[in-house]
């Protein structure tokens, strides 16, 4: 229909399943004023007849049966999303507890490993005292042997 053919009072509609005109826009219940639709009630465009604003020329027929129908339709689709949501809801829980498990298993981990490296560091600890001691042993051992030499040259010397 064109602008100029048609002309309507616009009512409020507090349905909150009222379709969105092709502007993403709460298409509004409106009624007729044309001598060929007087009072016929229809869903358009919230922006048609506003000074200044583009709208998108939204129109459609709204029967009571189909408002009925389209309720219908909707309160099923939101019940359906409304159980996809819960059954999502489950899994993210299902999946946080697990989360939450592997997160204690990781700390039980990160304690065991913390107390393996301290044991590793204890040891080698233990393994530089040991070449330490080993290092004197044999700095002494070098040290007895020239001695031992220069005593048997003392010796041999000597005689």
């Amino acid at each position: 229909m064109s602008s100029s053919s048609m002309s309507s009072a616009s009512v409020s509609n507090p349905s909150q399943s009222t379709p969105l005109c092709f502007c993403e826009v709460e298409a509004t219940l409106k009624y007729s004023n044309t001598r060929r639709n007087p009072g016929r009630a229809f869903l358009g465009c919230r922006k048609y007849n506003t000074e200044g604003l583009p709208y998108c020329k939204f129109f459609k027929w709204a029967n009571s049966q189909d408002i009925e129908q389209d309720l219908f339709k909707l309160k099923k689709e939101l019940l359906r999303k409304e159980a996809d949501l819960v059954k999502m809801l489950k899994e993210i829980e299902k999946r946080e507890i697990e989360l939450q498990k592997k997160a204690d298993e990781i700390e039980k981990k990160e304690i065991l490993l913390a107390s393996i490296n301290e044991e590793i560091m204890k040891k080698e600890w233990m393994l530089l005292q040991q070449e330490a001691e080993i290092k004197r042993s044999r700095t002494l051992f070098r040290l007895f042997l020239a001695l031992v030499v220069i005593f048997i040259f003392y010796i041999i010397v000597s005689k």
